[in-house]
């Protein structure tokens, strides 16, 4: 069930408001629902995913011409999980990544913490005032899986923080150079699933990619391979033209029916991202 338009209680996680639904070439409203709808239920009956079942949701559009939304989930009033969803080329919609946890891709609480802690932002600001305000331009920024942020608009300057960690970034202008997302088929919410998950751990306990080097991998086959020899590889992308170094721990993959296959990442919680795009972007550390 989508969310009607909430209010944003203060130091609440649950923060969202419905964005108004009126970029260009915006898909009708009742179809996108429907979609999500049936991800939500496909996906509410995978281990970790269990507080989808019951949860609400709102969802807003991904910066200009990219066809695309953050579709963010809440349960009992706690932020659970996240769906980004383009439109596919063949019709339909492409679930372009997911996770769970309650530090979603996108969320306003995330950002809204890290403001105040970079004092970009007064201290006594209320999360829900900050939302509200104006006077602050909110942009989300989406890439790729790997190149998704906000970009914050305070008086005369202009900030870009990650969109899952609320990191900082050193950039003074829209990662341009970055590859638009490809959504060319449509992802079906049902099929056979091949799957395999493993413990996270911290990359920076041996910091692999410092000295070592990338594995070959080039499809999920390999990656099983590896996985195998190595179930402990650490996934690193080079960002922002080798300005941002993003290690994260692999915990493992899936592919449903025949849809693309997933990679699985923790990174403040699982991200589900395309293989394609993560082995595109970056390198396995054994």
């Amino acid at each position: 069930m989508q969310a009607a338009e909430p209010a944003a209680p203060a130091g609440s996680a649950a923060v969202g408001a419905r964005a108004a639904q009126a970029s260009a070439g915006e898909p009708a409203t009742t179809t996108l629902d429907s979609v999500v709808e049936g991800w939500k239920a496909a996906l509410s009956q995978e281990r970790g995913f269990e507080n989808w079942a019951k949860a609400i949701w709102n969802s807003y559009p991904l910066g200009p011409g990219t066809h695309g939304w953050i579709v963010l989930l809440y349960n009992e009033g706690k932020e659970v999980g996240y769906m980004v969803v383009h439109a596919a080329e063949n019709g339909g919609y492409r679930l372009t990544e997911y996770g769970s946890g309650d530090s979603p891709l996108f969320s306003y609480a995330t950002l809204y913490r890290s403001l105040v802690q970079q004092e970009l932002i007064p201290r006594n600001a209320s999360l829900a005032g900050f939302i509200n305000d104006k006077s602050i331009d909110k942009q989300r920024l989406y890439y790729h899986a790997l190149s998704a942020l906000w970009k914050i608009g305070i008086g005369e300057m202009t900030y870009f923080l990650d969109a899952k960690t609320g990191e900082l970034l050193p950039l003074t202008a829209e990662p341009t150079a970055e590859t638009a997302t490809d959504a060319p088929q449509a992802t079906q919410p049902d099929g056979a699933v091949d799957e395999r998950l493993l413990p996270t751990f911290d990359p920076y306990d041996r910091m692999p990619w410092i000295e070592g080097k990338p594995l070959h991998i080039g499809s999920l086959p390999e990656l099983k391979a590896a996985l195998n020899s190595h179930p402990r590889l650490t996934y690193v992308a080079e960002l922002y033209h080798g300005g941002v170094t993003v290690p994260l721990a692999v915990t493992g993959y899936r592919k449903t029916g025949t849809n693309e296959p997933y990679l699985v990442l923790d990174q403040l919680g699982p991200r589900y991202i395309p293989l394609q795009d993560a082995l595109a972007k970056g390198g396995f550390y054994p």
